[in-house]
């Protein structure tokens, strides 16, 4: 007899959670909730095998990108045990059901079908739903070395969430998030932007498809960086405009790109809600983002000069391609950055992610941004030099121009 049963955080599907059969408290078969909150089996099947009317399930705080983890309770993994009949749908939507851990496990999810999954990069996964991969069964997915946890609320002596590149225990990544009282930006409050899962996961993601010994890089120079700083007299953080190191830069140009495309789709859908509700992404949706990323983060050289436009465009085709650049060129004499250096995030972010874009299309730029296993926008120049040279001099001319 199949049970068919949604799941739900705060009246939401429950997006892509594992679920756990338990037949007198131990764990049988292993299944995942679909889009909807559904509980499906490992080959997509609707419902829970039962033998009786009814089953016992354990609502696992998981999916295929992130675990999860009670940092209060020194960082188990969390799970809330539920009674099903057909028909029902559990809601988890109470302190004592831990919603928050599970409305942060939702906006994982969320982000990474809005700002990943419609990358090239991601799409080209052998199982993209399963960007860390995808084995035999759920259970031995579930269970793979491979893994980025997530410790919530985190307790680890610093102000700011963050991403460990390289956790102790397996070499992988580990973010950590504040309680939501103390960082606004985690769910939207306190007149902050929803940004901060958007943006922790592009680093947690970056970290993951880098080699292990490039892992141990990033972490080592980032807590290079962190100590100067304090020394320095600084106070150990960052900004779009503050000067770091070429590591840190690159490393939060990923960040900002996923949180301001975040951003750039909620406003899309009337900006009400903290949530983006994923929908197909365009490549004419991407060339929108960056030509208003363009406008935002350049100004005219000339006070008041009226802005530039070329009609009959038609990037990526014959003349309208030849034209579209020497345009740009002609923008960019006409046109000053406002922000340059190849230790400054937001020049480092508006090089990739918005002029380079502006050419080869947003996809290819973020989807080299993580395929390069770089760490710094010099390696991910030779990137494109060694894998994409038809690319190296436009990247030239977008590295003088923002001062890289």
């Amino acid at each position: 007899m199949q049970i068919n049963a949604t799941i739900q955080v705060n009246g939401r599907p429950l997006r892509r959670a594992y679920v756990e059969h338990l037949v007198l408290g131990v764990g049988t078969g292993m299944y995942m909730t679909d889009l909807d909150g559904r509980i499906r089996s490992n080959d997509f099947d609707l419902g829970v095998e039962s033998l009786t009317g009814n089953a016992d399930i354990r609502v696992i705080c998981q999916n295929p990108i992130v675990r999860v983890l009670d940092g209060n309770l020194l960082n188990i993994g969390v799970y809330q045990d539920a009674g099903i009949v057909d028909g029902d749908v559990v809601n988890l939507n109470t302190n004592a059901e831990q919603d928050d851990h599970y409305a942060i496990l939702n906006r994982v999810q969320l982000a990474y079908e809005v700002a990943f999954l419609p990358l090239t990069f991601f799409r080209s996964q052998p199982s993209p739903e399963f960007p860390l991969g995808r084995l035999a069964t759920l259970r031995a997915t579930r269970d793979q070395a491979r893994r980025i946890d997530l410790s919530y609320p985190d307790n680890f002596p610093s102000a700011l969430a963050f991403v460990e590149p390289k956790r102790a225990l397996d070499n992988f990544p580990l973010m950590h998030l504040k309680d939501r009282g103390s960082d606004g930006r985690l769910f939207g409050e306190a007149g902050q932007a929803p940004t901060l899962i958007p943006h922790e996961l592009a680093h947690a993601l970056h970290f993951s498809f880098l080699t292990e010994a490039k892992r141990g890089t990033a972490q080592d120079k980032y807590l290079q960086f962190l100590a100067t700083d304090v020394l320095a007299g600084g106070g150990g953080t960052h900004n779009f405009t503050m000067r770091t190191s070429p590591e840190v830069a690159y490393i939060e140009a990923g960040g900002f790109y996923s949180q301001l495309f975040w951003e750039f789709m909620r406003a899309r859908q009337g900006g009400t809600s903290t949530l983006v509700t994923p929908e197909p992404i365009t490549a004419a949706m991407q060339a929108e983002f960056v030509a208003s990323e363009w406008q935002r983060l350049t100004v005219p050289r000339i006070p008041l000069l009226p802005a530039l436009v070329f009609p009959g465009l038609t990037p990526g085709s014959g003349t309208g391609l030849a034209r579209l650049k020497l345009s740009s060129r002609v923008e960019r004499f006409l046109r000053r950055p406002t922000v340059t250096g190849g230790d400054v995030e937001g020049a480092v972010y508006s090089a990739i992610f918005v002029d380079f874009a502006r050419f080869v299309g947003l996809d290819f730029a973020a989807s080299a941004y993580f395929r390069a296993n770089a760490l710094t926008f010099g390696q991910y120049r030779e990137f494109i030099r060694n894998q994409h040279p038809e690319h190296a001099d436009t990247l030239e001319q977008v590295r003088g121009f923002w001062g890289l």
